[in-house]
């Protein structure tokens, strides 16, 4: 299973989401690859690029997290372990800050 599938079961009941923006995909495509992963997170589709210009995504793959006031608190460029223990610990730290 891939790790951010893994990371959105993981902490799915927590005040956490794992959201997907496809890149200028096809509507096809980026199906075919939700179903042949067997993805059940948020997978969206930015077909003319103006999302990822907002947040300055210069290549791909790149991961933001972003807090629930839509501010971005941390970004990685390229591929990572998303279900390693350090990103889960950073995420319950953050998930935790305001209980």
């Amino acid at each position: 299973m891939p790790s951010l599938e893994n990371l959105h079961q993981e902490f799915k009941d927590k005040p956490f989401a794992v959201v997907s923006i496809n890149l200028k995909e096809s509507r096809d495509a980026v199906l075919n690859q939700v179903r042949g992963a067997g993805l059940s997170y948020t997978n969206l589709l930015d077909q003319d690029g103006e999302i990822s210009a907002m947040y300055g995504v210069s290549s791909t793959p790149m991961k933001f997290l972003i807090d629930e006031k839509g501010n971005m608190i941390a970004a990685a460029l390229g591929y990572r372990e998303w279900d390693g223990d350090e990103m889960k610990s950073l995420i319950t730290i953050l998930t935790m800050k305001d209980s």
